[in-house]
């Protein structure tokens, strides 16, 4: 290559850095000059197109400058292409915050802000909660920033991901000694795996921040296991390894608990391989023994007051004693139940499978074709360089599983899913490793497959970003409302609760004002005081339905998923119409996006 090529290859990636920068900005810009008005039932389509067009620009150049020869010198530019990816995924990620939403997350998510609020106020003491990492973390943001609890514990979620996009990147560097892997696990990371809207979110959601807050966990134990033996018994690795096992059981430890089965696993996989293959690499390599142990008895110490223990136990044995003897909402019949609720509104479980699950699909069959080249390609010696930490986390990968079987037991749980979403992280790391060992097997054969493996590197990952990131976010298409929470509803909560008749209970629509009651009142235990209004109740009419007089919420949310996303499945627009017109009912407030009835009782004269 003449030196003339390689300054016009230099300047042609600066170029085109540069235009995927200025993309990127100009999305954020435009993003920002256009909040959202009102409760939006998907970030998808209500966000301008504008913004999506320079999102995918940039994303686009990232991918270009990072696999795409453009010539036959080195390539340069990479460092840069891996900073846009991941800049491109914080604006993707933090939109909610950039478009003005309130706050983003419905159920738990509230709950948590309520937690946060409790903890700000004074009213509720951290080591009340059982996980208290988040909420912490948001009030330390409020406190500084004085940027308002709802938004500070939405820039938590954002942080939780960013860890996560930065250390699966890193770990595989550290098992593959090769930055070139480090950037397909980057981008690997940007498809962010552990999130599937199923127990899994990108939002307020305990679970879901810790299970990305184990990348970090992960890369330490990586650096751990390959540190000298012969260094002093205590090192900086090793005690950050400690360290944020403390900070992980703090985030939630449930996951310590599936982490603990995990490094167990890995313990006897590092004790076998002593006695059975002491020459090996996993027999050279630092045992985690000890901090295994230190997990645990920091799980036990931390669970001791909360009773975990019992309260656990209890719910397994009883959900495998109701699953045995035919008890009823186990998840195959949830499963059935969804199904038959998706074809009633012209969807099918085949379909959203799809629509989540694609993209994991891929990965695990890269994975399973990693563990076969473990098993069947001892000799080469790239399979012997990562041969150590892939066994480790395949291990990890096939004793989590029956961890989730033991949670699919459980009537009316979805928990499964959250060890899925761990199974994700050491998914993300293999597949990666997968990945690259695919893309040096093809630079090390002819010359014209050697340079067609870029391209197909960048195409590739430009297919998996699409299905994986329209799907992030909770929408229609995926027959999901956005959790989207408009200033408009909650000043509509905020000024019912002020104003209600203490003696006056609120009903909703699927567990409304209950949990908007946790996020403005700060509770400590959750509210289950308010309660749902059924399908037949709307049918026959709310009044005089109950024995006390009530109060009925209704949202812009409640219309927007129930006619638009359900497609009026349970409740129909006529239903929810005619509540106004029913005898004794009467509308005591509305502001646009949150109406509130006076509903009197089966007693009080109508």
């Amino acid at each position: 290559m003449s030196h003339q090529s390689a300054i016009n290859d230099g300047l042609l990636r600066k170029v085109a850095l540069s235009i995927g920068f200025l993309a990127l900005a100009g999305s954020a810009l435009v993003a920002r000059g256009s909040p959202a008005t009102g409760y939006e039932v998907s970030i998808y389509a209500m966000t301008p197109s504008a913004v999506w067009v320079g999102l995918m620009v940039a994303m686009a150049v990232a991918l270009t400058i990072a696999f795409v020869p453009f010539g036959d010198g080195p390539r340069g530019g990479r460092p840069f292409a891996v900073v846009l990816g991941g800049l491109t995924m914080v604006v993707f990620a933090a939109l909610p915050i950039i478009r003005g939403y309130r706050f983003q997350g419905h159920y738990d998510a509230l709950t948590h802000l309520g937690w946060a609020r409790g903890i700000s106020e004074g009213t509720m003491s951290p080591f009340e909660l059982f996980y208290p990492a988040i909420h912490v973390t948001t009030v330390f943001i409020n406190s500084v920033t004085g940027i308002p609890l709802s938004r500070s514990l939405m820039f938590v979620v954002l942080v939780s991901m960013l860890v996560f996009c930065v250390f699966v990147p890193l770990c595989v560097g550290v098992i593959t000694e090769d930055n070139r892997a480090a950037v397909i696990a980057a981008f690997a990371a940007f498809l962010l795996l552990p999130i599937t809207t199923i127990s899994m979110y990108l939002s307020a959601h305990a679970m879901s921040q810790a299970v990305f807050f184990s990348a970090l966990l992960l890369f330490l134990f990586v650096k751990y296991v390959r540190s000298d033996q012969s260094l002093a018994t205590v090192s900086a690795i090793g005690t950050a390894f400690s360290l944020v096992a403390v900070a992980a059981v703090v985030y939630h430890p449930q996951l310590v608990v599936h982490l603990i089965a995990a490094f167990v696993a890995i313990c006897a996989v590092q004790f076998l391989a002593r006695r059975i293959a002491s020459e090996g690499t996993i027999a050279g390599q630092t045992p985690v023994y000890g901090h295994t142990v230190f997990l645990i008895g920091l799980f036990l110490l931390w669970s001791a007051d909360h009773g975990f223990f019992g309260g656990m136990f209890e719910y397994f044995f009883s959900a495998a004693f109701d699953f045995f003897l035919g008890g009823s909402g186990s998840a195959g019949e949830q499963v059935a139940t969804q199904g038959a609720s998706l074809s009633e509104i012209g969807g099918s479980l085949g379909e959203i499978f799809l629509k989540l699950f694609s993209v994991h699909l891929v990965f695990s069959a890269l994975v399973g074709g990693l563990i076969l080249g473990l098993i069947f390609l001892r000799d080469s010696p790239w399979v012997d360089r990562i041969a150590a930490e892939t066994t480790y986390f395949a291990v990890a990968l096939i004793v989590l599983v029956p961890v989730a079987g033991a949670y699919f037991f459980a009537p009316g749980s979805s928990m499964y899913f959250r060890v899925f979403g761990l199974m994700m992280v050491f998914l993300t790391i293999l597949g990666a490793v997968a990945i690259y060992g695919l893309t040096e097997r093809l630079r090390s054969g002819r010359p014209a497959v050697a340079v067609s493996a870029g391209p197909l590197l960048a195409i590739g990952f430009t297919v998996l970003l699409v299905l994986s990131l329209v799907a992030i976010f909770p929408s229609p298409y995926t027959y999901n409302a956005s959790p989207h929470v408009s200033e408009t509803t909650m000043s509509g909560y905020e000024t019912a609760f002020d104003s209600q008749d203490d003696e006056i209970d609120f009903l909703g629509l699927r567990d409304g004002p209950n949990r908007y009651d946790d996020a403005i009142n700060g509770n400590e235990d959750r509210s289950w005081e308010h309660r749902d209004v059924q399908a037949d109740e709307f049918r026959d009419g709310v009044s005089g339905q109950y024995e006390d007089d009530r109060y009925l919420a209704l949202t812009q949310v409640d219309r927007d998923r129930e006619l638009t996303v359900y497609d009026e499945l349970r409740y129909t627009e006529s239903e929810l119409d005619a509540i106004e017109n029913e005898p004794g009912v009467n509308r005591i407030q509305s502001n646009g996006e949150f109406d509130l009835y006076y509903v009197p009782g089966a007693t009080e004269e109508v």
